[in-house]
């Protein structure tokens, strides 16, 4: 993005700052606004007909959500940490890209990218067993931690286990049956709840695609 169409994108931003646990928006609210991750983790998820919860994926740092065509919001997003996110409103932004084409054609780009990127790794996911899901999970969060110029052996996991599980499809006893086993076997070191190393990342790789 050039640096003279970046004054242009924040002259219409606002920044929100959220707690922990904070909802930024509810799966059928009205869809006004666009957001970016600025710093720190969101979690997406929707309500199925039965009333359970399926967790769609998780956000940081320049990830953005809420481009939709819809009217509605068809998930919801709540701050897994203490966040802040810039704010676009919809018409404003709409606006604005209809006078840059450029800046339009990557923003098009960069949302249609994460959702790509999200909707590859459930149908990838949908076809893996246990524990090869929970070896994606986390060779995918390192993969995109080395994308952000962070340590390529330790993972910072600001989720739940629960919230990994529905994000799998898993039940919350199978992720920690999958854990345990991939930490009996030296692949990972559990530092604590959300810290996981990665000890041996060819292994890890290689149960991912079912080769273990």
């Amino acid at each position: 993005m050039t640096n003279e169409l970046l004054p242009a994108l924040g002259s219409i931003a606002t920044d929100v700052r959220l707690d922990k646990g904070e909802t930024l928006f509810y799966e059928g609210d009205d869809a006004k606004y666009v957001y970016n991750v600025k710093k720190g983790y969101v979690r997406l998820s929707r309500l199925g007909v039965d009333g359970r919860r399926q967790v769609m994926g998780f956000l940081t740092v320049g990830d953005y959500m809420g481009h939709t065509g819809k009217s509605q919001y068809a998930i919801s997003a709540e701050a897994l940490t203490d966040a802040e996110v810039c704010r676009f409103s919809r018409s404003d932004l709409e606006s604005l890209l209809s006078q840059y084409p450029q800046l339009e054609r990557q923003f098009h780009h960069m949302t249609a990218g994460l959702l790509d990127d999200m909707l590859d790794l459930l149908f990838t996911l949908g076809r893996k067993n246990a524990i090869e899901r929970v070896a994606s999970f986390l060779d995918n969060a390192l993969d995109r931690q080395i994308q952000s110029d962070e340590p390529a052996t330790q993972i910072w996991l600001p989720m739940t286990r629960a919230d990994i599980a529905d994000f799998l499809g898993l039940t919350l006893e199978t992720v920690s049956r999958a854990f345990s086993r991939l930490r009996k076997e030296g692949i990972i070191d559990i530092e604590h709840a959300h810290t996981i190393h990665i000890l041996q990342r060819a292994r890890l790789i290689d149960i991912a695609s079912g080769d273990g």
